[in-house]
């Protein structure tokens, strides 16, 4: 049974330690804000990094124990392979960027292993990946952060949307609570029929929109409005974002 040490217990933090504890079959120390990181670290096997990319740089300054050997992951994002594995001092790190469905077991994984990585251990961080949902490994470090654009932030993009869909509602007088349900659940409705169907997303914009009817008058809308530029530019924003991270 291999040690596991979660630094970081925030919101994704504490949503993987809850999933792998039910799991079972992994020995868990938590790294909290006020912990001990050093006695936390110690005697750990695999170290996953989840804490803010921005608090790295001072988190791996207060780290005295040898870490060269153990296996880390991190879900940091912005922050590439090579600067983790200076910081920390061990050449064994995988990279991935989940997404906040991993709180219900239906995140999108990205995962991208160091050279140093044996194919046993990438296997093993799999493993780990599989009891939050799906994974998938790509080729390039740049591909973590163009794909986590839509999977990473995806959640919050279309969250933000759903808060719009509801004050749409209250700005016509519908009840505060009632709007948040309707937007709520018109969201999870959809994602269960993207689910289930074998329907593409342009066929479940079709289905809905009716020749001449009101979805596809509010399309013409979007279109008019070059929703397609605005996400380019949500996009460019993100990445640049990512980019400064990096450094």
């Amino acid at each position: 049974m291999k040690k596991i040490c979660i630094i970081g217990l925030g919101n994704m933090g504490k949503a993987m330690w809850d999933i792998l504890s039910r799991k079972g079959g992994f020995e868990l120390v938590g790294c909290d804000k006020g912990d001990d990181v050093n006695a936390c670290v110690d005697g750990a096997e695999v170290i996953i990094l989840a804490v803010k990319p921005q608090v790295f740089g001072d988190l791996a300054a207060n780290i005295k124990v040898d870490l060269s050997g153990k296996l880390m992951i991190s879900i940091m994002a912005g922050i590439g392979i090579e600067k983790i594995a200076v910081a920390m001092k061990t050449k064994k790190v995988v990279r991935t960027l989940p997404n906040l469905a991993l709180k219900v077991g239906q995140s999108l994984t990205l995962l991208k292993a160091g050279e140093d990585v044996s194919a046993e251990e990438k296997q093993f961080v799999k493993e780990i990946l599989a009891c939050f949902g799906q994974e998938i490994e790509v080729d390039t470090e740049d591909k973590i952060a163009l794909i986590g654009v839509v999977s990473g932030c995806g959640p919050g993009f279309i969250a933000y949307y759903g808060e719009k869909m509801a004050e749409f509602l209250v700005s016509k007088g519908v009840d505060k609570i009632m709007a948040e349900k309707v937007a709520r659940q018109t969201l999870i409705g959809t994602g269960e029929v993207i689910k289930e169907s074998a329907w593409n997303l342009t066929d479940m914009r079709q289905k809905v929109s009716s020749k001449g009817g009101l979805t596809e008058a509010g399309v013409k809308i979007m279109e008019e409005a070059d929703l397609s530029g605005i996400f380019n530019k949500v996009g460019e924003a993100a990445l640049k974002r990512n980019a400064e991270l990096s450094k």
